[in-house]
């Protein structure tokens, strides 16, 4: 039996729900839907997913509190926000509570096909294979893709597992944020580019307050290791 990606879709939209079912089964992927946060809460006690669509504005409970919930319980499943709304000041929240994407409603369904392929596919490949690289008490493994502090891993989302990546493969060099956003699909908001090197830069962060992943004044971003 063929062992398809699992998607939750949760929006209270009836009509949305039943084009992305109906949609997404037809391109090979396994769906369940929610019409709320409440009953998205009780499917993921009970499935794992591969991949999340999200709805910001819902009832009771918005997405974007859902979407920090779960973060918090170090759930690192990627998040797809779907949003009526296409203000900066929302987008950019979305991004530094740990979404992975962003849609802006209304939208073509093969669009949103084209991002979770993208979101379940790595898109940098790293050519630097059995190498660790160190960071004080952090050590990131190529082969396994994980960083570990203190040989405990250390919980990241998607895109900030893709920008590790971007940066380990760019080491001790500075890196533009439009060269990031690019990578990440985000080239057309850099302020979301930040967010994400913020999210990341806080958790390489040692306990003496060492940063490892520094600001290049014109240039962007740098990730310094130590010794390879």
């Amino acid at each position: 039996m063929e062992n398809k990606p699992h998607i939750l879709c949760v929006d209270d939209d009836d009509k949305i729900r039943e084009l992305l079912k109906v949609f997404l089964r037809k391109n090979n992927f396994s769906v369940s839907t929610a019409e709320s946060v409440d009953e998205a809460q009780k499917l993921l006690n009970l499935f794992i997913f591969d991949i999340i669509v999200l709805d910001i504005m819902m009832p009771k409970v918005s997405g974007t509190d859902f979407l920090n919930t779960f973060r918090k319980e170090n759930i690192n499943t990627p998040v797809i926000m779907l949003t009526a709304n296409n203000q900066l000041d929302i987008k950019t929240k979305s991004y530094s509570l740990g979404c992975d994407d962003y849609l802006s409603k209304p939208f073509e369904p093969m669009e949103l096909i084209l991002r979770i392929k993208k979101l379940l596919n790595p898109r940098v490949n790293n050519t630097k294979n059995d190498k660790k690289y160190y960071f004080g008490d952090f050590i990131y493994e190529s082969n396994t893709k994980k960083l570990n502090k203190n040989n405990k891993i250390v919980n990241l989302t998607t895109n900030e597992e893709y920008l590790l990546e971007i940066l380990i493969n760019n080491l001790n060099k500075a890196i533009s944020r439009e060269y990031i956003g690019t990578k990440l699909n985000i080239d057309s908001n850099l302020r979301s580019v930040d967010v994400i090197v913020a999210r990341l830069r806080k958790k390489i962060t040692t306990d003496s307050e060492t940063s490892f992943l520094k600001t290049v004044r014109g240039k962007g971003y740098m990730l310094i290791s130590e010794y390879e």
